[in-house]
């Protein structure tokens, strides 16, 4: 029995090389709790006026935003809803504030 725990031990050594290596995830977003941390932390624009902005230039309602990381780039996902039903997501740089790009806006 107390080999079986070495060789756990070992195995486990062995293989905390290969685990820090692990290459990051290209897409990845965050709880609310996170995203406030990252915003403080990083000097991020705030959602809300970013929401707001997107709202008035797609004439809808925003209702929702995450704080998601691209690859490198930290990037807010807004989604807003237009009268005739329509949902749109609106991506734009968390850092500089500029739209990058939408889904279904059209």
């Amino acid at each position: 029995m107390r080999y079986a725990g070495l060789a756990l031990a070992f195995g486990l050594a062995a293989a905390a090389p290969a685990l820090a290596a692990a290459p990051l995830p290209e897409h990845e977003c965050y709880s609310a709790a996170q995203s406030r941390e990252r915003i403080a932390a990083r000097k991020l624009v705030e959602p809300f006026r970013l929401m707001a902005g997107a709202a008035n230039r797609f004439q809808a309602e925003a209702i929702g935003a995450k704080l998601c990381r691209w690859k490198e780039v930290f990037v807010y996902e807004i989604t807003l809803l237009r009268r005739d039903g329509r949902v749109i997501h609106v991506f734009t740089n968390a850092a500089s504030g500029q739209m990058i790009g939408t889904k279904n806006a059209k």
